[in-house]
Formats: structure tokens, sequence, C-alpha cells
């Protein structure tokens, strides 16, 4: 399984370069807060970069997010701004015919928390997505199987295997509401093929509204539960509701 990681990672980096030499990608830069609670209760500073290339034949997507904050420690006489929380989740994403009926895809992610009790986690996929129903510039439903390969560096020590292999299975709607505000649904649900009592859900709802021709507004609730966690010092939910202004170029 290693091998197949590397082979992802090298497929997608060349694929990258190959349509960046095709067509001018579309940049994406975000900046916002975000209310957590489960394993972090605070306000974060949150800031996404994307940028992806669209085309009928192959789409390519390149995410990053990164969540921070800080707080004085009332306990230490110095008054020093202590780290509260410091998350990082980036990927890729690989489609080939995305506006077709079936499109299979390759995809790799980056996770580091650790207040959630990850140094890091490094996932490859490969899955096939399902058109169900699309109205151009109105809806688009659609679910996606893939088969994950996790590879993970826990904070604490635990019982939880290194490498994990996982289905995923992700419904997702886009539906416009009015002119301009457009309701955006995904959800994860991912049993490990070890154990199917070990399962992941990670599920985003959105709100998207164009303030200009540049300027994006979402409103965003996230919730995510892992069934096992690596110790007891963390907890099984993490919900997020985050604002986010995006600059679309």
């Amino acid at each position: 399984m290693k091998n197949t990681r590397i082979f992802l990672f090298l497929l997608l980096a060349f694929s990258s370069l190959t349509v960046i030499g095709q067509k001018k990608w579309d940049f994406d830069l975000g900046l916002g807060a975000s209310l957590n609670t489960g394993n972090v209760n605070n306000c974060n500073v949150k800031n996404t970069i994307a940028v992806n290339r669209n085309d009928s034949l192959i789409s390519m997507d390149v995410n990053y997010k990164l969540l921070y904050s800080s707080l004085i420690d009332k306990k230490d006489t110095g008054r020093k701004w202590e780290e509260t929380n410091f998350e990082v989740n980036c990927g890729a994403k690989l489609d080939y015919k995305q506006y077709g009926k079936y499109s299979p895809f390759l995809a790799c992610e980056f996770f580091t928390n650790k207040y959630k009790g990850y140094n890091y986690k490094v996932s490859g996929l490969i899955g096939l997505k399902y058109r169900i129903y699309t109205k151009p510039s109105v809806c688009d439903y659609s679910i996606s199987a893939a088969f994950v390969d996790d590879h993970s560096h826990y904070t604490d020590e635990t019982k939880l295997p290194i490498n994990n292999y996982r289905i995923s299975i992700r419904p997702k709607i886009k539906q416009k509401l009015s002119d301009n505000l457009y309701l955006v649904h995904f959800t994860f649900y991912q049993p490990s093929v070890l154990d199917f009592k070990d399962y992941l859900i990670d599920s985003e709802t959105k709100l998207q509204t164009q303030i200009t021709k540049m300027l994006h507004l979402d409103l965003s609730f996230i919730y995510e539960y892992r069934s096992r966690v690596p110790s007891e010092n963390y907890k099984k939910h993490d919900i997020h509701t985050e604002v986010t202004f995006r600059l679309k170029i």
C-alpha cells in the first residue's frame, strides 16, 4: 500500500503540471473565523487557499485550510500567548470527465492537529463518482465511492492501527435557493475494512452567496465524528461553525 500512495502522489503531481500548461487556473483565497466545540473549544482564525481547473475532460483541484488560535495563559506570570489550536488540512484531487454520468478520480490528503490526536495523517484515495441529476446553474446531485489508504502518526500512544484501509461513501448536493444563494451539502461515511465498528463521519452544510464579482461569503456548519479515538484524552465529536470571505480571482 505504501507504493500505492507514492503512485497516487506522483500521478497527481504530473497531472497538475500537465493541466497547468493547458489552461489558466482559478484561484480562491479565503479568510474568516471558526467557532469550535469538541476537542477544541474556542474561536479560530481561518485561512483557505484553493486552486482549480474545470474542464469537460480533466479537472484538478488543490486546496489548503489552516485553523489557528491562541490565548494568554493566565497562570503564566509573563502573560505569554499560548497556542490553543493548530490544524492544517490540504489535498489534491484529479477528476476525469467530471461532468459525465460516471467520473473516476484520484486524490491525496494531508492532515495535522495534535489537539485531535494526530501528528499527521496522509491519505490516498481512488474512486468513482456517479452523477444522479444535474441542471446547469440550478442543481447538481451526486454520490461517490472510494477506497482510502490511511497512514497515521498519533500524538499519544494508541492501539489504533498506523495503517488503515477504509471505504468512503459521499453523497453531495448543490442547490440554488435564490438568484444569489446556493446550498451545498456533503457527508463522508468511512468505515474501516479491518473493523466496521471503526468509522468516520465528516459532514458539511454550507450557504454560499456572491457579494461582488470577486468577493463571496460562505456560512458553514461542519460535524466530525470518530467512533474510535487515539486515547481517552480526546472526544469523539467536533463541531465547527465557520464564516469565510473568499476572493475569487
